[in-house]
């Protein structure tokens, strides 16, 4: 079996910078998409074994919804949105302009405002970042987003589904997680980013330039 390369804490550093990179983009543009305050930020960047990590959504019984986005590219893997029937169904509400409660469960318009949702904020999420790992590079680190996916079941089925690739090329998975506010209050949506074993490799090489940025970013 090919092991994934573990990041060094330097490297993992530089990533988490790159991640906020990423989370400052997605945070304008889902501003702008939700016309209202919104704030995502970077909650963790880890390296941890599978069990740990299908965990970070809840409890293994809980159903979530979560749109699935592929990223491509330079780098590969997938980009995922999770939340809880209310916090998701919230969003639709808010988009259509109605009061919080009004969307009870998940119909075509409901599905079609998480996946929009996802498209915007993915998209831009990877355009920060490619831009902070593009520093000092004589090519452009490419990150694509592909049209996203919308699926509902148990959080802990979909996180190991979502993790196989990496779980079978190393003891631990490499995975961002960042949290929502909006008008200044939390949401209970999870957005992460998952790397692919091969993109492990390529992300190790890309944290080693002594040309991308090392400054600390709050």
């Amino acid at each position: 079996m090919n092991h994934a390369p573990r990041l060094t804490s330097s490297q993992l550093e530089r990533l988490t910078q790159a991640f906020h990179s990423g989370a400052a983009e997605g945070s304008q543009a889902i501003q702008g998409w939700l016309m209202a305050p919104a704030l995502i930020s970077i909650d963790s960047a880890d390296e941890c074994p599978l069990d740990m990590a299908t965990a970070v959504l809840g409890e293994s019984g809980d159903v979530v919804g979560m749109c699935i986005m592929q990223m491509e590219g330079t780098l590969t893997g997938q980009m995922v949105l999770a939340f809880d029937d209310e916090s998701g169904l919230s969003l639709s509400d808010l988009l259509l302009g109605n009061p919080p409660g009004t969307a009870t469960q998940w119909g075509d318009v409901e599905i079609s405002s998480a996946m929009e949702s996802m498209n915007i904020l993915g998209s831009s999420y990877l355009n920060g970042m490619s831009r902070f790992l593009s520093e000092g590079n004589s090519e452009t680190v490419s990150l694509i987003p592909s049209p996203p996916v919308f699926y509902r079941d148990f959080a802990e089925s979909l996180l190991q589904t979502v993790f196989m690739e990496q779980a079978a090329a190393g003891s631990h998975v490499l995975f961002a997680r960042a949290r929502f506010e909006l008008h200044g209050r939390p949401l209970n949506w999870t957005f992460l980013l998952i790397p692919d074993p091969g993109s492990l490799a390529k992300l190790s090489q890309i944290l080693s330039r002594p040309g991308l940025s090392g400054e600390t970013i709050p």
